[in-house]
């Protein structure tokens, strides 16, 4: 006899959780080195993550601009696709904070204020974009 699959409800799914959290590293801390940052010491090699969570359609990417770590203002870095909805772009080597702003194709930016993500922070947005008229 075939077993019947539980069917999904609003109760049953779980909602992922959204906001600002300690990224977990394979490293421990005591083997890392620590550097000086405007947050107080934070370990040279720990993960600073920024997660969007966002169907962007086929043939569209993700992209982030800003300040922090390299990136830039002038010219966008692409997110990695991890599926459908979820982008990432992370980084080992964040000593102070990263302000930044995602960019659709690197062309039509998020609404809403620049984020900041703190070094060794996990940070999880759902960006809009409004698209151009015309």
């Amino acid at each position: 006899m075939k077993k019947k699959a539980a069917k999904r409800t609003k109760a049953n799914r779980a909602a992922p959780a959204r906001g600002d959290f300690v990224c977990q590293t394979p490293v421990a801390e005591s083997e890392t080195a620590r550097v000086k940052s405007p947050v107080g010491d934070v370990p040279a090699e720990q993960l600073t993550e920024v997660t969007a969570r966002l169907d962007v359609g086929w043939g569209n990417a993700l992209f982030i601009r800003g300040q922090g770590d390299g990136l830039s203002w002038d010219k966008g870095t692409p997110l990695v696709c991890a599926d459908a909805s979820t982008w990432t772009w992370s980084t080992r080597r964040a000593s102070t904070s990263i302000v930044f702003k995602l960019l659709l194709n690197d062309q039509i930016w998020a609404a809403g204020t620049d984020t900041i993500v703190q070094p060794g922070r996990c940070l999880e947005v759902v960006p809009t974009f409004q698209q151009p008229a015309g």
